[in-house]
């Protein structure tokens, strides 16, 4: 009975320490540095996926056309890339 008591206390102690059980709101836990990295964090991850999303389309438009245009459109983007702005 004593080992019940002791794990229903220990409940007890987490549930009214937890934001979740207690009423308070979880935003007010957590320091602003440690929001705004996890907000960062979360944008890059949606950045990465929608260019990978990007790159993927791009592949397959491009395993889609024949070899003497895909070579023409990748030599294209290639000089494109490299080339160095003019300056005005």
């Amino acid at each position: 009975m004593a080992h019940f008591l002791r794990k229903v206390a220990i409940i007890g102690f987490i549930a009214v320490n937890s934001p979740v059980h207690s009423g308070k709101p979880a935003d007010t836990t957590l320091p602003q540095a440690v929001r705004q990295a996890v907000e960062s964090a979360q944008a890059g991850a949606r950045n990465a996926a929608s260019s990978l999303t990007a790159a993927r389309e791009a592949a397959e438009i491009l395993a889609g056309l024949d070899p003497v245009m895909r070579e023409r459109i990748l030599n294209t983007a290639m000089t494109t890339a490299t080339a160095k702005p003019s300056s005005r």
